[in-house]
């Protein structure tokens, strides 16, 4: 047997034992490899071929077992060199987006039915994660006079995401007045990220004159507030109980504790989560990797959702290790893709 044959050989045996795991929960041994593989190798040859995968680190053999299980750096061989990839097709894709809908054009509700369908069809606990006004592109702001000195911001965001803050004001402010600060600050700001907007302010008050400086200074002042208001990320998180109900915790009550536990820390779980929504699409994380407390024995699986280039949010699924990794990644893909096309209808409307 030639080196690239013998490595072909490994990739197979490592994908069998990974994908009868997934299904059986149990240690699988070299009878079920031999009954599962395409080509005709021996008995001797298949056990040679799983030790030597255990003494490579991709395979571990329980104690009280004669088969063996993957470990974590096996489920990454796996997921990056040895699964194929699968898509959802179109009617798949047309169902999805009729089940996540929302009555409203509302990024929020979208992203929460999101969730929540995910967690059904994958049967793990699913999540989705939405930005807040800062991460998002000005299309308008509207200034509106309550009172003597309070004010109405709206912000509204490119995908028609409406955020509004009642602003105190030192001076009085007529609707003329806010009329024409709204028409400066749509002028000088849609398309800048909110997140932009105070330090492109701040360089304008020092770049213009006196007569200019009081409009600019008054502008900022009212952002300042309205964007400090603003509330962080939102998780949300779908299906937790699948999770629990899977034997690597249902039959340790002490790893389903620790589960709920990490699960229940949201903002820790939010950040790490989001620093895996990137542009280049779905990312895997796979045990350690996690890098949360009691959500070692997991993997999570995330993909961004999108308005052009312009990541407006993200979801994913989260399950123990031992999952179908190349269905949750053709879900996972598959909902942020409807996401995106709803959200980019919403913002061509």
């Amino acid at each position: 047997m030639s080196v690239t044959d013998f490595e072909q050989r490994r990739k197979e045996i490592l994908g069998l034992i990974i994908e009868a795991y997934v299904l059986s929960a149990s240690p699988v041994g070299s009878e079920l490899v031999s009954k599962k593989l395409r080509s005709s190798l021996s008995s001797a040859t298949i056990r040679n071929i799983m030790v030597e995968l255990e003494k490579s680190g991709y395979l571990e053999q329980p104690h009280t077992s004669a088969g063996r299980v993957p470990t974590d750096r096996g489920y990454r061989f796996y997921v990056d060199a040895v699964m194929d990839t699968a898509h959802l097709s179109p009617d798949e894709l047309r169902q999805i987006e009729v089940l996540i809908q929302p009555p409203e054009l509302d990024v929020e509700q979208l992203l929460q039915r999101a969730s929540g369908v995910l967690a059904g069809l994958t049967e793990q606990a699913a999540f989705a994660v939405s930005p807040t006004v800062k991460q998002r592109t000005v299309k308008q702001i509207e200034l509106m006079p309550l009172g003597v000195r309070k004010i109405l911001c709206v912000l509204v965001a490119n995908e028609e995401m409406i955020a509004s803050h009642v602003v105190e004001i030192e001076e009085p402010m007529s609707r003329d007045e806010a009329a024409a600060l709204g028409r400066f600050l749509n002028t000088e700001l849609a398309g800048l990220a909110f997140s932009e907007l105070l330090n492109s302010l701040e360089r304008r008050m020092l770049a213009e004159s006196d007569s200019f400086y009081h409009l600019v200074k008054r502008s900022l002042g009212i952002l300042q507030h309205a964007l400090s208001s603003e509330p962080n990320d939102r998780l949300y998180l779908e299906g937790a109980s699948y999770v629990v109900a899977q034997p690597e915790f249902s039959r340790h009550p002490r790893k389903a504790h620790e589960l709920l536990k990490g699960l229940d820390n949201e903002q820790t779980l939010l950040e790490r989560i989001r620093q895996d929504i990137a542009p280049e699409g779905v990312q895997v994380r796979i045990g350690r990797e996690v890098q949360l407390p009691g959500l070692e024995e997991c993997s999570y699986l995330t993909a961004p959702c999108a308005i052009g280039e312009e990541i407006v949010g993200g979801l994913g699924v989260l399950g123990p290790k031992r999952m179908s990794y190349r269905r949750m990644r053709a879900l996972v893909e598959g909902m942020a893709r409807c996401v995106t096309n709803l959200l980019t209808q919403w913002d061509t409307r």
